[in-house]
């Protein structure tokens, strides 16, 4: 996975604060995990790149010394070894998904907004089989008697 290079902590730290203050704000168990995975995933990608960026600025240092080192070459053949053979357990790969998200700018908040917008959309331009106030409306019944009439 890349990683962004020109990554703009500043902004990434504020879109963190401004998605904690909407966190604390809200009580919807729904939207509080939406933020939860945008929150943890900014974090996870900023300390990617971070990470990165010390890796590619210390990796020709670290070559150089293998090089010198006849010891570490034997080192480096069992190193993709150790790789291939561990498996992310399921929680890793959950922090891996939403690191991937964050980095690739797709927001789980934002995608919950909009899966409730289209909901509300939905639900608000129609009425149909609805009952309302002083309607009786069509609404089944698990009851086997025949609604009875007022009498006047």
């Amino acid at each position: 996975m890349k990683y962004d290079r020109q990554l703009d902590t500043a902004s990434m730290l504020q879109d963190i604060k401004t998605l904690q203050v909407k966190f604390e704000a809200t009580n919807d168990e729904d939207e509080q995990r939406t933020l939860e995975e945008d929150i943890t995933g900014k974090i996870l990608w900023l300390l990617w790149c971070g990470i990165c960026a010390d890796v590619d600025e210390l990796l020709p240092k670290v070559v150089d010394f293998i090089r010198k080192e006849e010891g570490m070459k034997r080192c480096l053949v069992e190193i993709p070894w150790v790789i291939a053979s561990t498996e992310p357990a399921d929680d890793q790969m959950h922090l891996q998904r939403i690191m991937y998200d964050a980095g690739a700018k797709t927001s789980k908040y934002q995608l919950w907004l909009d899966a409730r917008a289209r909901e509300q959309a939905r639900w608000s331009g129609t009425n149909s089989g609805s009952p309302t106030i002083g309607d009786q409306g069509t609404t089944p019944s698990t009851s086997r008697q025949t609604p009875s009439t007022p009498e006047v």
